[in-house]
């Protein structure tokens, strides 16, 4: 897999994890410009974990949670965006 196509996918399931804790990057994107980085480092995260078939297994089972798996990369981000 290319590296853009692996960004791409990767960008895909950490949108996914962000949803299932009810995170919208677009609506704080537009609250907070500088949100943009933040984004673009958790996908960056997001892009060198090795739990990729786990992570889409658990969101399966897990459609909304409060809580990521504990080897989420994004956990801390997802969690502290989610209470905001």
């Amino acid at each position: 897999m290319g590296l853009f196509n692996k960004i791409d996918q990767r960008a895909g399931v950490m949108g996914k994890m962000a949803e299932t804790l009810g995170v919208d990057f677009a609506e704080k994107i537009t609250q907070d410009p500088n949100m943009t980085a933040t984004y673009r480092e958790a996908v960056m995260r997001c892009s060198h974990c090795k739990h990729d078939g786990e992570c889409t297994g658990w969101m399966a089972e897990h459609p909304h949670s409060d809580t990521t798996p504990d080897y989420c990369r994004n956990k801390d981000l997802l969690e502290q965006l989610a209470q905001s």
